[in-house]
């Protein structure tokens, strides 16, 4: 059983709910609301959902991911321009290769560059782009 009573963090994120999309709908966590969620519709188990607490302006941001391969739930928090995604990657054999802006720069030391690489670290990922990815007469950034 969870809960939220002496919990301090607005969102919450699961995979492997194992819920179908009827259930997660009746799904009541104190003081939280369910924003996002990604169940698969042919086999059982599997799947990501997101809730916020009440107090946290979150939209889903649409109809993402492949059952059984890549279920992936998101919100945009518009408070803080930030979009968050809760992702379950089915690997067995296979590589991940992650893709996008990250908006870090590799090349300078931040604490969301540790953030990252902390992150990246504990789910066995790497940055394998060793080399500038954004030169302007003014600067050089690896993002």
């Amino acid at each position: 059983m969870l809960t939220t009573e002496n919990l301090i963090v607005n969102i919450l994120c699961f995979t492997e709910h194992w819920l179908p999309e009827v259930k997660m709908n009746v799904l009541n966590i104190d003081c939280f609301k369910f924003v996002s969620n990604f169940n698969r519709s042919h086999s059982t188990s599997g799947g990501s959902c997101i809730f916020t607490r009440n107090t946290v302006e979150a939209k889903e941001v649409g109809e993402l991911g492949n059952e059984k391969v890549f279920e992936i739930s998101a919100v945009e928090l518009s408070d803080i321009g930030t979009i968050l995604a809760c992702i379950k990657v089915s690997s067995k054999g296979k590589c991940l290769i992650l893709c996008g802006d990250l908006n870090v720069n590799f090349l300078q030391y931040s604490s969301k560059l540790l953030d990252l690489q902390n992150l990246l670290l504990m789910n066995n990922l790497i940055n394998i782009v060793k080399s500038p990815t954004k030169i302007s007469n003014h600067s050089i950034s690896l993002n």
